[in-house]
């Protein structure tokens, strides 16, 4: 480590505090596969701090992961008053410029108040920038500028920058699978929420031709690129051999409500996982058909998860670049309309073992997942 950067660490704050030790050995390991040395990680009790040779790199890594709230671009100093108070003040010499502050104290150790170490520091900062115009803030909401110090039972930390993560729990955390059909920027997003939730996703991919699985993996390749996985199976399944062309189909049949009837039938008939996704939305699908996919998967022993029902603004995730129809309208089809769809639907076959002998398996192990990896070019070469 070099003489510039021994003390800069970067602080992980975990979702929860119970998934601590699951959060730091998944960052270790992510880590790793970017090929950077981590020198040391102290943890204290809601958060752990690592000493690594590429922080900035690190930090940007680090906060796309599942499972973290936060994490914070720090200098640490000895457990002293003094030193605590000393890093305050150089820090806020250095990044404030004519502008409000603020100095907010986490103290994990009693003997420490925080609101000591903030009085004393403030007054002091603001000695030290008399000759500028900064001022100090009466709270943190109003302030332009602030330094986070965090007093942990081996170290303190004075940040200078923070970064949000994507929250959620620990990938795998609840030890259990749930089965989700990938066919859309809706269904990509529920894999999201549900990666979050704790579960291992067993994913079916369905496309109708090459452009469109190359943008699904693509989009794909932007969530599973925050999960540290060992090895993953995609499942693949090209949906003209389903459902006639498009263009063939009865003009009165719309094949996006057609597509979303077999979702809830492969989910209800394909996989032996009880836990199975419906990416359905209050919003974008009438209030019938999500009773009905509910209704009939538990009638055939699933249990429906539906991880973005309640999403209101439709901002989902940022995957526009690859999806055409980035417009969505909500799904106009009325319940006395549902059995149009029933010849179309009852002619496709999920039960039977020409749909399972459609259905091509690639594995993804860990290493693969970089900026453009491996597995996409190998399989789009295979189609």
């Amino acid at each position: 480590m070099s003489r510039h950067t021994k003390d800069l660490s970067i602080l992980v704050f975990p979702t929860y505090p119970s998934i601590i030790d699951d959060v730091k050995l998944t960052t270790i390991k992510k880590l790793q596969e970017n090929d950077i040395i981590v020198y040391r990680i102290i943890q204290e009790k809601s958060f752990f701090s690592i000493y690594l040779n590429k922080p900035i790199k690190a930090s940007i890594i680090i906060s796309s992961f599942v499972g973290i709230k936060k994490i914070e671009i720090a200098c640490s100093c000895p457990n002293n008053m003094k030193s605590i108070i000393n890093k305050i003040v150089k820090m806020g010499q250095k990044i404030i410029i004519d502008e409000k502050f603020f100095i907010r104290v986490f103290s994990e150790n009693s003997k420490f108040l925080s609101r000591d170490i903030e009085f004393i520091a403030t007054g002091l900062l603001v000695e030290k920038l008399s000759n500028r115009l900064s001022r100090p803030s009466t709270n943190e909401e109003s302030a332009s500028k602030v330094i986070r110090v965090y007093i942990g039972k081996f170290k303190s930390y004075v940040s200078w920058k923070s970064l949000d993560g994507i929250r959620g729990n620990s990938y795998g955390k609840i030890k259990k699978k749930a089965f989700i059909i990938i066919y859309n920027e809706i269904s990509l997003f529920s894999l999201k929420k549900i990666i979050q939730m704790g579960f291992f996703p067993d994913i079916l991919i369905l496309y109708w031709d090459y452009i469109d699985l190359k943008n699904i993996l693509l989009s794909l390749h932007k969530i599973l690129n925050n999960i540290s996985i060992h090895k993953l199976k995609l499942k693949l399944l090209q949906l003209n051999l389903l459902i006639p062309e498009k263009n063939n189909l009865n003009t009165s049949i719309n094949t996006d409500i057609l597509l979303n009837l077999l979702i809830i039938d492969i989910c209800s008939y394909f996989s032996n996982i009880i836990d199975v996704v419906i990416p359905f939305n209050l919003i974008l699908h009438p209030t019938w058909l999500i009773d009905y996919s509910i209704n009939f998967c538990i009638k055939n022993g699933k249990i429906p998860w539906m991880p973005n029902l309640f999403e209101e603004d439709l901002k989902f995730i940022p995957l526009i670049q690859n999806f055409n129809n980035s417009i969505r309208e909500t799904t106009n089809l009325k319940r006395s309309k549902f059995n149009a769809y029933i010849e179309v639907r009852n002619k496709i076959r999920i039960k039977s073992d020409n749909f399972r002998k459609n259905i091509k398996v690639f594995s993804i192990q860990s290493g693969l997942l970089n900026i453009r990896p491996n597995y996409i070019d190998n399989i789009l070469n295979s189609i």
